[in-house]
């Protein structure tokens, strides 16, 4: 009986182009890298190269990210983007076929906080995802454990996630930052 591995890390399953050598970006010295390789030492100059390859897109969904890529994982699956890309599918997950226009509303008006809220230097994800869950909370009278709870599953930590629905709670908070974003993606 064999021990199952992920295919990612199952060598039987590479390409020979997932070995590789890049150069230190210190000294100029090759250095191979496995495609599995986070970071490893420079021979030469001992300083820690990250691999410049390495593509960490499993960690955002898997479960077992924890067990290949240790800390790493986590801090992969914090990303912005990564979560909204989880609230997103929670969302859909959470609204029914026939919601398709509330869908598509909601999911316009976290594209356009997200912009504005690049185009102000400001974290994107509490407007993105107020922008994003704000419609349909409203629209289908979700309490403040389901709205939370749907934070949740995205993996929005609860001081976050509180943030958020205070947000939407508040209408005309006009001090916070996030206020005037929000309001202008859900017009």
């Amino acid at each position: 009986m064999s021990i199952w591995k992920c295919p990612g890390q199952d060598r039987s399953f590479w390409k020979p182009e997932d070995i590789f050598e890049s150069p230190c970006p210190h000294c100029g010295q090759s250095i191979e890298f496995w495609k599995d390789d986070i970071t490893l030492r420079c021979p030469n100059c001992k300083q820690l190269v990250g691999n410049p390859r390495f593509d960490p897109g499993c960690a955002a969904w898997c479960s077992y990210a924890s067990k290949c890529l240790g800390e790493m994982a986590k801090t992969i699956q914090s990303q912005p983007q990564i979560i909204r890309n989880r609230l997103e599918v929670a969302l859909r997950k959470k609204l029914r076929p026939e919601d398709h226009d509330l869908l598509n509303r909601s999911l316009k008006a976290a594209q356009k906080a997200e912009a504005m809220a690049l185009a102000e230097k400001t974290e994107p994800l509490i407007p993105v995802a107020a922008s994003l869950v704000g419609p349909a909370a409203r629209a289908k009278g979700w309490s403040r454990e389901e709205v939370l709870a749907l934070l949740g599953e995205a993996g929005i930590d609860d001081n976050t996630a509180g943030r958020i629905y205070q947000l939407l709670e508040s209408g005309n908070d006009a001090g916070n930052p996030y206020r005037k974003i929000i309001d202008q993606a859900t017009a």
